[in-house]
């Protein structure tokens, strides 16, 4: 976890391995909303949890990033896709 406090920047020493959380309905949509986004980088997919009644799945995603700028595209192209509900 990040510890951010009032004031401080946070230091990130790119390229590094960035972790998202994707959340979506359905496995299959939101694996192929993750390929369409991610394309050619290096990228690894697994399985985190489901909500109680099973209607939301979360995914970890975890991409190597060269740049601020790149981490924030994928970020804002996974918020923006309609097959994922929620991205942190």
């Amino acid at each position: 976890m990040i510890d951010k406090r009032d004031n401080e920047e946070v230091s990130i020493d790119y390229p590094c391995e960035w972790i998202y959380k994707v959340i979506g309905s359905d496995k299959g949509s939101v694996h192929n909303a993750i390929v369409d986004i991610i394309q050619d980088s290096e990228y690894h997919i697994t399985d985190s949890n489901a909500s109680k009644t099973g209607k939301y799945l979360s995914f970890n995603v975890a991409v190597m990033v060269g740049d601020e700028a790149y981490r924030n595209k994928i970020y804002q192209a996974f918020k923006g896709h309609e097959d994922i509900k929620f991205v942190f």
